[in-house]
């Protein structure tokens, strides 16, 4: 936490560091400002989290530049992309169930605040980034690159906190998950370690695309990728790496021989690194499955009972924590010696639905299946395995997100942005890069 290198004030240190390089950057460069603003913004990926000032009313580094940039320096570009009407249309729904849902709750705390402006930085987000990626088919692969430097950050931060422990961390607290039940778990920038897991499990698959003016894939990514699952080992997240093994075997099931191959060489890999070293690493050393799952199922049938009393709307945006300290006040985690009502319920699904009803689930989901469905068509007539890793990435966070809400960290919800994003406009990839930018 950096407690020792001045505390919160270094916290405010990097937020006005970064927030003065994208001033300088916007005002001083003569790049595209529309994909400076995305380079930025996944370049700078570990302090997103980050605000001047902390608290509820709190603006995140995320939001603050992009309402920012949206309002003083956004150019439209001409563009359109398949399904965009649907696309709003659904978008324009799930803010309807989050507005009614919060206009209808029995009462509510500024913490909806912070989820409605959220909401609206990462629809910006997309759509400066499906405009460019459609643009410009080649951008695609500049995407793809931010996130392998991002991915690597994190190795160096981890490696980190091998040296000077887990306090070395970007989060105010420690996380109750990071030295619960006797053992380390390492959260590299991120807070929680299951959120981590997550990450590295959708950005592994993404060091397997291979640039189109590439010959071959870089060796360095081969690398990159075993790291990757020593990585997910040490985090402890056996959600995210049931979803990456899951991911593993969707790509040695349809990609062509050559993958199929080197992930069946992958698999022998991490089978012998787990066999190996199962007595020291975390992922091995935790509770029983049966232990986690009773723990779980309680907290999921009080969510089920909150979702059937608010099945259409839900109980408002941002607004678990203040309705189970209500209703439910049992569901307290101990931080820090503090009790800490629960922001979620143990489930990212059941936490979309509590929150903003079938309808707000309903759109959420149909935005997810559309962008996969769309990037599967894309492999099943191209064979252009990008998209088939790209499935394969947002398939490990599905899974993982069926115990760990982890669209809390504004990080998480730039990553799968970004990857619903490349796969709603990965058919442009196949196209000659003058091509008009419509469908």
């Amino acid at each position: 936490m950096f407690k020792g290198m001045g505390g919160l004030s270094l916290f405010h240190l990097i937020t006005l560091t970064v927030f003065g390089a994208f001033v300088t950057l916007m005002l001083f460069t003569t790049e595209d400002k529309n994909r400076l603003y995305i380079k930025f913004i996944l370049l700078s990926y570990p302090f997103l989290q980050l605000y001047l000032i902390p608290g509820r009313f709190g603006l995140y580094n995320f939001d603050l530049l992009t309402y920012l940039y949206f309002i003083g320096l956004y150019r439209s570009k001409d563009t359109s992309l398949s399904s965009g009407n649907v696309l709003r249309l659904l978008f324009f729904l799930l803010f309807t169930a989050a507005t009614v849902g919060c206009l209808t709750a029995e009462s509510l705390d500024w913490w909806t605040l912070p989820a409605f402006i959220q909401l609206f930085s990462i629809f910006i987000f997309s759509k400066i980034l499906i405009e460019e990626c459609l643009a410009d088919p080649t951008y695609f692969y500049k995407v793809i690159k931010y996130l392998k430097v991002t991915l690597i950050v994190s190795f160096v931060f981890l490696l980190c906190q091998f040296i000077f422990g887990v306090q070395f961390s970007l989060a105010l607290v420690v996380n109750p998950n990071v030295l619960g039940e006797g053992i380390t778990r390492y959260p590299s920038f991120f807070q929680d370690p299951q959120r981590y897991a997550q990450f590295i499990a959708a950005v592994s698959f993404v060091l397997l695309i291979k640039n189109a003016k590439e010959p071959k894939l870089p060796p360095i990514n081969f690398v990159l990728f075993g790291i990757s699952i020593v990585a997910l080992l040490l985090t402890g997240g056996r959600a995210a790496l049931g979803g990456w093994i899951l991911g593993l075997l969707l790509v040695i099931a349809f990609s062509n021989s050559t993958y199929r191959i080197s992930a069946f060489t992958i698999a022998t890999v991490f089978a012998f690194i787990g066999y190996s070293f199962k007595e020291s690493l975390p992922i091995f050393k935790r509770t029983s499955l049966t232990d986690s799952y009773e723990f779980r199922y309680n907290v999921w049938q009080q969510a089920y009972e909150i979702f059937i009393n608010h099945p259409i709307f839900g109980i408002g945006l941002g607004n678990y924590r203040n309705y189970i300290s209500v209703y439910y006040p049992e569901q307290v985690w101990l931080v820090e010696g503090e009790l800490v009502y629960y922001d979620h319920p143990e489930s990212g699904y059941l936490k979309i639905l509590t929150e903003v009803g079938l309808l707000g689930f309903s759109s959420v989901a149909l935005i997810i299946i559309i962008s996969i469905s769309r990037a599967f068509r894309v492999y099943l007539s191209t064979k252009h395995t990008s998209t088939l890793f790209l499935v394969a990435s947002i398939v490990t966070w599905l899974v993982g997100f069926y115990t760990v809400y982890s669209l809390g960290d504004i990080r998480i919800q730039v990553l799968i942005a970004t990857i619903i994003c490349l796969m709603l406009t990965s058919y442009k990839t196949q196209q000659p890069t003058n091509a008009k930018a419509t469908t």
